[in-house]
């Protein structure tokens, strides 16, 4: 398995991480990349993209609204129809009678002037709040997926240390039972390096179980009929970073696909707001009817009539309907302003917690990369030259060498934790921010290596 750590330094983890960490932040990406992804990862996003069923039917839905864009617009179907006009019921015959007549005749409803309009605009509208729940759920699928993938490369950094750890205690153990055969030191320490190899061992288990339940949830988001193997990340690295927390919320507020579906939601109650302040305005039904009549029984030729006819609706009811439909509409209106305003409000806030969080873990993952991993890499290796003369404890010789991998494990930890929160962030942002909204330090930063045999 591919380590994550440089192969001549094992106790220190990239520390140069964030400038490729960001890179995305620069580069043009596919239509498909909807957060900053390494080949691997952006594999697993595209592989859940295209099978996730819900997405497919959220795409469906809005296809669909789209095509109802042109028949929202458009005028009701006209009907046609065919009557019996004064038919004599002595005789039922239609030559008895000047005035039978066998009509045909042709109806148009014809909406109040803009109604037309503010239904296309209604449809448009519903359309594009559906198409932003659509792009929603594609970035919090690819946060997700992003997130679990970065979780599996910790949780197999950490079966890593967790195997050195074992493989040290087992050397520690077997010298201090070489010690102890040649009455040069204590049983109890032969005990104590067994319970914390039981340790060990039963962390490993729980490890595994971690990993494995990580894959199934990655076997989950891409919707595979088979698990296979997933790749954990690898060779993550990059340079030192700044990151403009202002930028990206005004990104954030452009690009966020919620806020726009709000935006879609507000526009569509201020249509369906007008439309029912409308309903206040009568529809017009016109009506063309062309009677044709029989020659009566002296064999006169009778002309054939056209008639026309024009009805409209009455708000007659307009207290218990149109006002109530508008006082519905006005309140639907309020409610989708009030959640826009209240995310509006809120996301600057999100993106600012997420970059401070960002760079507060930097500034840990700085400290133990140059600081208190080389320091306790020193303090192991003075730990161990005493205890071969037997001028220090078992116990502080053993904590010494099992605290460097213990933090490196946890370098580990805020090493993913990093690619998880930028995950997070840009699922805020709206996808993989451009422009300068970070700026390089101009330089790496590295920690010590040492060897702690």
């Amino acid at each position: 398995m591919t380590n994550l750590l440089p192969a001549n330094c094992r106790a220190v983890l990239p520390a140069a991480v964030f400038m490729v960490l960001f890179s995305g932040f620069f580069c043009t990406v596919s239509a498909q990349q909807f957060i900053w992804a390494p080949p691997a990862l952006q594999q697993l996003i595209d592989e859940a993209l295209e099978n996730n069923r819900l997405l497919q039917s959220k795409a469906d839905r809005a296809e669909a609204l789209k095509k109802r864009i042109p028949a929202a617009g458009a005028l009701p179907d006209p009907k046609i129809g065919f009557a019996l006009q004064s038919i004599p019921t002595d005789s039922f015959t239609l030559d008895q009678e000047p005035m039978t007549q066998k009509q045909i005749f042709v109806e148009q409803t014809v909406p109040w002037l803009s109604k037309l309009d503010l239904r296309s605009e209604a449809a448009a509208a519903e359309a594009r709040q559906q198409k932003a729940e659509l792009e929603a759920a594609r970035l919090e699928l690819a946060r997700d997926v992003a997130v679990a993938w970065y979780e599996l490369g910790y949780v197999v950094e950490s079966l890593r240390i967790n195997d050195e750890l074992t493989d040290l205690v087992a050397r520690i153990r077997r010298d201090t039972e070489s010690r102890y055969a040649v009455g040069d030191g204590l049983q109890q320490d032969i005990f104590q390096a067994g319970v914390e190899l039981s340790r060990l061992k039963d962390e490993a288990v729980r490890l595994e179980n971690r990993r494995t339940t990580i894959e199934d949830r990655l076997h989950e988001l891409t919707n595979r009929v088979e698990p296979t193997s997933i790749d954990p990340p690898a060779d993550l690295s990059g340079l030192g970073f700044v990151i403009s927390a202002e930028k990206l919320a005004a990104a954030a507020l452009e690009k966020n696909p919620d806020l726009q579906g709000m935006q879609a939601q507000i526009q569509t109650a201020r249509t369906q707001k007008q439309l029912a302040q409308k309903d206040y305005y009568p529809d017009f039904n016109i009506r063309l009817t062309y009677g044709q009549r029989e020659e009566d029984r002296t064999g006169r030729d009778l002309p054939d009539f056209v008639s026309a006819a024009v009805a409209m609706d009455i708000p007659l009811w307009h207290k218990s309907k149109q006002s109530n439909e508008v006082a519905a509409a006005s309140r639907n209106q309020f409610s989708a302003q009030n959640r826009y305003r209240d995310l509006q409000n809120r996301l600057p806030y999100r993106i600012q917690s997420l970059v401070a969080e960002i760079n507060d873990t930097r500034r840990r993952y700085r400290l133990y990369t140059e600081e208190l991993i080389p320091q306790a890499g020193q303090w192991a290796r003075s730990a161990k030259e005493a205890y071969e003369v037997d001028r220090v404890e078992f116990d502080t010789m053993i904590d010494a060498r099992i605290r460097v991998l213990k933090y490196r494990r946890e370098a580990s930890r805020l090493f993913h934790d990093i690619y998880q929160k930028r995950a997070e962030l840009e699922a805020w942002v709206g996808g993989t921010a451009t422009g300068k909204t970070l700026k390089d330090n101009s330089h790496a930063f590295k920690g010590q290596s040492y060897d702690q045999r």
